[in-house]
């Protein structure tokens, strides 16, 4: 079995309890989607959605249109059940079989540690985005609390380690101009535009 698909079976299984064991500070989420400035009339997708911690904070910034995007068909079905807004389209989909273009926002909110290949990652948001677009990599803690809860047999082989921002950055300089690195006890948070 590869990756991939121990990842989509671990969050499979995880989903039913998922928002009763992951809980989210509102403060954390609103400073969070305020600086991936999300605009009236946005695309964003909200890449690792799970079962929709940020939709809505970014809905409330009165975006055109937010696809949620999820490798776990019980995560987008859990997120189904909580959001009735027009405005939101839910794929249970590995993100790399996405087609889509022409975002100018992309969010990936407490799911970077669970893409393996990070440069692909940051070319597939580029390819995903306008020029100028902007990419939030973000987690509302500080990566020695992430990696503390990704050590262990189970979670090693569906996650890898927070590195430094400033060196995860790296990662996406060659599509982005990083403009936003935070790396504190309190927040992680790595952000740019598109070149």
């Amino acid at each position: 079995m590869d990756k991939t698909e121990r990842t989509k079976q671990f969050f499979d299984r995880a989903a039913e309890g998922w928002d009763r064991s992951c809980l989210h500070d509102p403060e954390k989420l609103d400073a969070i989607v305020t600086l991936a400035d999300i605009r009236k009339g946005a695309r964003v997708a909200d890449i690792g959605c799970g079962t929709g911690a940020l939709f809505e904070e970014i809905l409330s910034r009165e975006p055109a249109e937010l696809l949620g995007v999820d490798l776990s068909g019980r995560m987008i079905a859990a997120a189904r059940k909580k959001f009735h807004d027009g405005r939101l389209r839910l794929l249970a989909a590995d993100l790399f079989d996405v087609a889509e273009t022409g975002f100018d926002a992309a969010t990936i909110y407490s799911a970077y540690p669970h893409f393996p290949d990070k440069e692909r990652l940051a070319r597939k948001i580029a390819d995903m985005l306008v020029e100028g677009g902007r990419v939030m990599v973000a987690h509302s803690q500080g990566k020695e609390m992430i990696n503390a809860r990704h050590r262990g047999p189970e979670m090693e082989q569906i996650s890898s380690p927070l590195l430094p921002a400033e060196q995860e950055a790296n990662h996406f300089r060659k599509w982005f101009q990083i403009d936003i690195l935070v790396d504190t006890p309190q927040l992680y948070l790595i952000s740019g535009t598109k070149k």
